[in-house]
């Protein structure tokens, strides 16, 4: 009799039966998956967010250059008398600043002879100082200058006659980058020069 009554208790003992440890194991496994797939996502979707807004950055950056430059084109405190805008177009222009007051615009530090250019085969925009072309910014899918004279109205008659650059008063810098494929950024602004 007392044998029966240990034989019960080992009975009553025992551990998980295979059964119980499989489904043990499959809720694990299941709990596993659903918090390796949401750490993925999340460091996927950090990574996306931090390239759009690195992108973002280089665009206000350039966007900043670029106002700086027109700003100052034209810069001519000893009189000399040259041209702020030797060159107009659609996607490219040149300006001219005298910002040392040398007399001169060869001058490299300051840049005081800046020509941007974008290729929208690559979708570079190139800026030039002194012969020397450095790529400024990348993965552009349309960059456009327009130009404007003192009342506001767009000049039009692209690349710009001598006649016309000399009426530059005001120029819109439009930027679309992509950040990454189908997400695109854009920046628009009016600059006014204050040399004119």
């Amino acid at each position: 009799m007392e044998m029966a009554k240990d034989s019960r208790l080992r009975v009553g003992r025992a551990g998980m039966t295979v059964v119980e440890l499989m489904v043990a194991l499959v809720i694990f496994g299941v709990i596993i998956g659903v918090v390796f797939g949401f750490l993925t996502e999340s460091r996927r979707s950090y990574s996306s967010t931090r390239q759009k807004a690195q992108y973002q950055q280089g665009l206000r950056a350039v966007m900043s250059l670029v106002t700086r430059e027109i700003r100052s084109a034209g810069c001519d405190p000893t009189a000399v008398g040259f041209e702020a805008f030797p060159a107009a177009d659609v996607n490219s222009f040149r300006c001219v600043m005298d910002l040392n007051g040398d007399t001169d615009t060869a001058d490299t530090n300051p840049d005081e002879d800046v020509t941007y250019a974008f290729d929208a085969g690559t979708g570079d925009l190139t800026r030039t100082v002194g012969g020397a072309n450095t790529v400024i910014l990348r993965d552009l899918t349309n960059l456009q200058f327009n130009y404007y004279d003192a009342d506001g109205n767009l000049l039009n008659a692209l690349p710009l006659s001598a006649t016309d650059r000399a009426l530059i008063r005001s120029v819109d810098l439009v930027m679309v980058g992509a950040a990454r494929e189908h997400e695109y950024t854009s920046y628009t602004t009016r600059i006014a020069m204050r040399n004119q």
